[in-house]
This record gives structure tokens, C-alpha cells and sequence, in this order.
């Protein structure tokens, strides 16, 4: 009858425990699934939201550009000055020649199209064909009177109205095509099949409804859409058009459930959205879903027959329980002991978290010992019988038991003093026993962490020593990054001197020089007896040293910001880097491309771009080479990686002063700064024979590090 009960109960046993498997591992799957669903829609959602702002920044400069190259346009004097004239004069054919020998240059400095109408709409000049009214466009809310047309490239029409003296005398009509904006607004086959990206904007009619240009996988339409209380009630849209930037869960025009990224850009006053269809999305788990529920049948069934056959080891396993019982006892004890050790490392763990986030906060080298103080001694063995101290710049800090917090000159006998055999009547304040850190800044040893002991203090400092380590390291790179952060501020101000004084002596000479002569010119035309061929004459000199002082503006603007990188790319950039300093300098500098076509993150190419300026420039000012030659090829390591090298024949450096000249330099601290952003590394060798050779590594995917 016992054996009978015994098999009874396990029976039971094993239904009920077989049941709350089956539900358990159902709800554990249903969970995983729903997990995995929203995981994918949160990284999906954060991908789209990048790649929204990104073509956003892109739309909202390149427009804004664009619009005010068109208002700077209305205000040049010599084209005010024609309108004014054929405004008095219509059949003026010297104003009106010299009006069309304006407009006519302008198609050189970006516009593909401009028309000039006086105030009665009389067509003045014209150069360049317009885009057709038909093409689908969208109307900007800015203050002058614009638009972006779509004609199988953007271009952007701008109205300026032209003043002279408060009184309107006509107005511009300009188009400027945009291919990057071009690009951009193509360029989203790699987020899905079903991607599409919006640009819309509020009808001028009808402000319940979206005039909005959509780039889909294959097509570019125009269509309309609305927004009013029987449309979408909370939509992305209607959220963008408040202000709001994010991403969320909707349904489209379609009525087909998507994943939309959406932002507005108030000073256009348009709205942009990317979103994917959620059936794309999670089209993966669902076709794997099947064979899911085929395991977790299999799963169940696996478990009821191991549960049962558990069940029947359970009596027989009892007394070896039994015994078990006093082993574990045994571990505990033995993991009691460990835990007391893991909350030492715990209570350590947290000190230097602490210590790592109120350093971000704080600028002073004082503050920043004193919060180490804060955490380093309550986390310490020992805190009551213990004090730190640290030295850093013939300074010493010491922690409140010590001195008072005051700081003091480091001085070997003060030191030594507290090193020494104690004294009776003061004992307790005498230590006998330190560990140390030294602290290194810019590869130099002269400052330490120190923690000093009481005499009667004993046991292991090994862990304690790796803690303070791990302190002393956090400190190194907070002294580096403030010396780095001075030393860019310091780059930064002598470039605005330099620009500044280029601006004072160079530009400003040049435009005074054209202002008296645009003087001189006033007074002559004034004159009736004046000749005609001096007037023209003053005229076209004006004329070239203003296109002369375009040229000096442009290659100062280029020291500020490559535009052949952000144009052209890497490549292209790096070819006229190379061009430009033979030229300049009448030296041999050459470029050679290894990696074809390959494209170059927009970050990786600027940071590539200002590494080959700086060791270049080095190359020329402190190595006074002759040859340089710059190399961009892909190197196979554990990851593909760009590989930058910059060779030149200068005279290199010494040996015996290597480490003071390759980390010394402002510009050689912000070349390895650029690397460690980049997950990369610079090297700089000496050759052989003469000069030196600078490598650059990045890995060519930043996004995967």
C-alpha cells in the first residue's frame, strides 16, 4: 500500500508540476517574443531617429545657405544701383549692360538660375533656365518668398524684394540646385524596402492638411496629406508640428501600421519623418515563429518526462541530501567569508564610481582632491586608522585627519616626519607604513597617491593597492583632459588672432581701397565733363579688386572649413591638400589613393582630413622637408581599418629628446586626442635614413565599436 500511495502522489505530483512547466514556459516565450519585438522597434527607432536629424541638420543649413545667398544678393550696391537707374530709365543701356554683366556672373558663385524685375514687374536681366512651375514643390514659411521644387534634383527658389533708401524698387528671383540635399533625400535604400522619407509642409489654403515631397524605394511623388481631427488624432506629424522630435508607433497615410522617426524644423517651417513598415520589421520572428513553436512543444515534453524521472531519484536521493546538508554549511561559512571580501570590492567599486562622476563636474585640481578624499577613505580597510595623501605639481593634498585640509609645499623632511619611528606621547598620529601610486602626466613620474597606515594596522594591501591604482589612473586622465582642454582653448584663441589680424591687415585694407574708389567713381558720374572711358575704367578696377577680395575671403574660409572634403569627399580633399602645398610652398607633395571608392564616414574623413594638415605643416615648419607624400590605404587586421601615412625627408628628431617632442607639441597632443575618439591609434616613427612617418589607424566601422 505505501509503494502504491508513493507512486499515487508521484503522479500527481507530475501533473501538477508537468501544468506549471507548460505555463511557465509559455508565458516565458510569450515574453522573450514581446522583449524581443520592442527591443527591435527601440534600436530601430533609435537608428531612424540619427538618420532623421542628420539629413534635418543637412536640409536646414543647406536651405538656410541658400535663402541668404539670395537676401545678400538684393543687397549688393552695384545691382541696386543699375535697378534704381533702369527704374528711372528704362531704355538706360549702360545700367542695363552692366546689370546683365552682373547677373551673368552669378551662375559661377552657385545660382542656376536669377531674374531681376523692376517695381512695375518689368523683366530687367535674366540668366539661366528656371525649373517649371508644374514640377511638385512645397512652400517654406520664411520670411522672403520660398520654395523647394523637386525636379528630379531639389533646387530652391528664393524671392528677395530690393531697396533703395526704404523704397522698394523691384525684386530677385533666384534657384540654386542642391545635390547633396539631393542625395540625401534618395539615399534611404540601406534602412529597408519599405522606407520612406517625408518632407511636408502646411498648404497655405488649407492649414488642416501636409503639402509633402515622399522619396520612397523606387518613386519621388508629391502628395497631399491631412491632418484634421478625423485624420490621425495624436500622429507623428501632428506631434513635429508642435515642436516635438522623436520617434513612435503610427499609422500612415496607408493605414498600414509603421515605425515613423519625425522632427520639424521651425525656421523652415517644415516637417521631416522616416519610417518603415512594422510587417518588414518583424518579419524575421515571424517567419521563425513556427519553428519556435515546434521547440517549445518539444521542450515541454522534454521536461514532464525529466521531471517525472526526477521524482522517482527523489526518495532515493534523500539521505545523500542529508549529508549534502553539512557540506553546504561548510560553503557557507566558506562564502560567508568571500562575501565580506566581495562587499570590500563593492564598497570599492562604488568609491570609484563616485569619484569618476563628480570628477566630470568639477575644474579645479584642488576640488577634484578633495572629492577623492570624500570617497577614498570610507572605502579604505581601515578608515579610521588610515590617510591619504597626494602630490601633483610640488603640491601636496592631505585628507581632513591630515593637516586640515590645508595644502602645503611638499617637502622630503615633512614627509619623512610621518614615516618615522613613532614617539609615546604621540603615537596615534605617526604612521609607519604607505602604498603608493605614482601618477604619470605627459609620461613623467613626479606625483603619487599615497595611503598611510596606523602602526597596529595589519593584514594583505594587495586589493587596497589595485584600488588606489585604479584611482591614481582616473586621475592621470582628468590632469590630461584638462591640460588637453587648455591647450585647445589656446590653439583656438591664437586662430581667431590669426584670422582677426588677416581680417584687420589684409581684407579691411582691400575694401577701403574700394570704398575710396567707389568714392572717386560717385564724384566722377556726378561730374557731366567727366570722361566715359576713365568712369569705365575706375569702374572695372573696383570691379577686379572686389573679385580679388572674394578670392582672399574664400581661401581664408578654407582654413576654417575644408569645402572640398564636405563636397568632394576624402579623397578628393586630400589630392588638393597635396596640391595646394606643393604649390605654396614649391616643394614635392604628392597623394597617392589605395582604397578606390571606398566611402569614409563624414567623421572619420574631417579627423583624417586635420591629421595629414597638422603633419604636413610639422613636416614643412619643424622638419623643413622637401618631399612629403600622403598614402590612404585599407590595412586587414582584426577589423578593416584606414590607414593614413604621411612621410617626409626633414630632419626628424633626436633620439635622445623623442619622448619630449612627440608629446609635448599642442598639435601632436590633439593628433593622438583625435585617435582616441576614433577608437584608433597614432604612430610616429624616424626613419632611417632622415624625416619622420606619421600613422594614422581608424577602424573604418565606428558605429560596430
Amino acid at each position: 500500500m505505501n509503494s502504491v500511495f508513493l507512486t499515487n502522489d508521484d503522479r500527481k505530483i507530475s501533473i501538477i508540476a508537468g501544468l506549471l512547466l507548460l505555463g511557465l514556459t509559455l508565458t516565458t516565450g510569450i515574453t522573450v517574443y514581446n522583449a524581443m519585438r520592442q527591443q527591435i522597434e527601440t534600436v530601430l527607432g533609435r537608428g531612424l531617429t540619427g538618420a532623421l536629424d542628420g539629413k534635418a541638420l543637412l536640409f536646414e543649413t543647406r536651405i538656410e545657405k541658400g535663402i541668404e545667398d539670395t537676401r545678400a544678393l538684393a543687397l549688393r550696391p552695384f545691382i541696386v544701383q543699375f535697378m534704381q537707374e533702369l527704374n528711372e530709365n528704362i531704355n538706360n543701356e549702360t545700367a542695363s549692360n552692366n546689370l546683365t554683366r552682373n547677373v551673368n556672373s552669378l551662375t559661377q558663385i552657385g545660382f542656376s538660375a536669377v531674374i531681376i524685375y523692376d517695381r512695375n514687374d518689368n523683366i530687367l536681366s535674366q540668366v539661366g533656365t528656371f525649373s517649371s512651375n508644374e514640377n511638385p514643390s512645397i512652400q517654406l514659411d520664411t520670411d522672403s518668398s520660398s520654395k523647394l521644387i523637386w525636379d528630379n534634383i531639389f533646387v530652391l527658389r528664393t524671392t528677395a524684394y530690393v531697396f533703395n533708401q526704404g523704397n522698394k524698387i523691384g525684386r530677385i528671383t533666384t534657384e540654386i540646385k542642391l545635390p547633396n540635399l539631393t542625395r540625401s533625400f534618395l539615399d534611404i535604400q540601406s534602412v529597408g524596402r519599405s522606407v520612406e522619407f517625408l518632407i511636408c509642409a502646411k498648404l497655405p489654403k488649407n492649414r488642416q492638411a501636409l503639402s509633402c515631397l515622399i522619396s520612397s524605394h523606387t518613386t519621388v511623388r508629391l502628395t497631399h496629406l491631412g491632418i484634421g481631427p478625423d485624420k490621425e488624432i495624436i500622429s507623428p506629424k501632428i506631434m513635429a508640428l508642435s515642436g516635438k522630435s522623436g520617434v513612435a508607433p503610427a499609422l500612415d497615410y496607408r493605414n498600414i501600421p509603421v515605425i515613423e522617426a519625425y522632427t520639424f524644423l521651425p525656421t523652415l517651417g517644415i516637417l521631416m519623418t522616416l519610417k518603415l513598415d512594422q510587417d518588414e520589421l518583424f518579419m524575421p520572428i515571424n517567419d521563425k515563429l513556427k519553428d519556435i513553436i515546434l521547440y517549445l512543444v518539444a521542450l515541454i515534453v522534454a521536461e514532464i518526462l525529466l521531471l517525472n524521472w526526477f521524482i522517482r531519484k527523489l526518495i532515493s536521493t534523500e539521505k545523500e541530501a542529508r549529508l549534502s546538508k553539512v557540506k553546504a554549511e561548510e560553503y557557507s561559512i566558506e562564502l560567508a567569508n568571500k562575501e565580506k571580501e566581495l562587499r570590500k570590492r563593492l564598497k570599492e567599486i562604488t568609491c570609484l564610481y563616485e569619484i569618476r562622476r563628480e570628477m566630470e563636474l568639477e575644474m579645479s585640481i584642488d576640488g577634484v582632491c578633495q572629492k577623492i578624499f570624500k570617497h577614498l577613505i570610507p572605502a579604505l580597510q581601515y578608515p579610521n586608522a588610515s590617510v591619504a595623501e597626494i602630490l601633483i605639481n610640488e603640491k601636496r593634498y592631505a585628507s581632513q585627519e591630515h593637516k586640515k585640509n590645508l595644502l602645503i609645499e611638499a617637502q622630503p623632511s615633512r614627509v619623512a616626519e610621518i614615516i618615522k619611528l613613532p614617539r609615546s606621547n604621540d603615537r596615534e598620529s605617526i604612521f609607519n607604513f604607505f602604498i603608493q601610486s605614482n601618477i604619470y602626466i605627459n609620461h613623467k613620474n613626479y606625483c603619487y597617491l599615497r595611503v598611510y597606515y596606523a602602526q597596529d594596522v595589519s593584514g594583505s594591501h594587495v586589493e587596497e593597492q589595485k584600488f588606489i591604482d585604479a584611482i591614481a589612473s582616473d586621475l592621470e586622465g582628468w590632469i590630461e583632459l584638462r591640460q588637453l582642454e587648455e591647450a585647445l582653448v589656446s590653439v583656438a584663441e591664437g586662430q581667431v588672432h590669426k584670422i582677426g589680424q588677416e581680417l584687420h591687415d589684409n581684407v579691411g585694407q582691400q575694401i577701403a581701397a574700394v570704398a575710396f574708389q567707389a568714392s572717386a567713381l560717385e564724384l566722377q558720374i556726378s561730374d557731366p565733363d567727366a570722361p566715359r572711358d576713365k568712369i569705365a575704367e575706375l569702374a572695372a578696377s573696383i570691379t577686379l579688386q572686389a573679385q580679388n577680395l572674394v578670392v582672399t575671403i574664400k581661401q581664408l574660409s578654407k582654413v576654417l572649413l575644408p569645402f572640398e572634403l564636405e563636397a568632394n569627399g576624402l579623397i578628393s580633399a586630400l589630392q588638393t591638400l597635396a596640391t595646394r602645398i606643393a604649390a605654396t610652398y614649391n616643394i614635392n607633395c604628392d597623394f597617392t589613393n589605395n582604397i578606390g571608392n571606398e566611402e569614409v564616414d563624414n567623421v572619420i574623413a574631417l579627423n583624417l582630413y586635420r591629421v595629414a594638415q597638422e603633419a604636413v605643416n610639422n613636416a614643412i615648419f619643424h622638419g623643413k622637408a622637401k618631399n612629403i607624400s600622403i598614402t590612404l590605404s585599407i590595412k586587414e587586421l582584426d577589423e578593416r581599418f584606414l590607414h593614413l601615412t604621411i612621410c617626409d625627408d626633414g630632419r626628424g628628431f633626436n633620439e635622445s629628446s623623442a619622448e619630449e617632442n612627440l608629446f609635448s607639441g599642442m598639435g601632436i597632443k590633439i593628433m593622438h586626442y583625435r585617435a582616441k575618439q576614433l577608437n584608433g591609434k597614432l604612430t610616429i616613427l624616424r626613419r632611417n635614413d632622415s624625416g619622420v612617418e606619421v600613422h594614422f589607424l581608424a577602424p573604418v566601422n565606428q558605429r560596430d565599436n
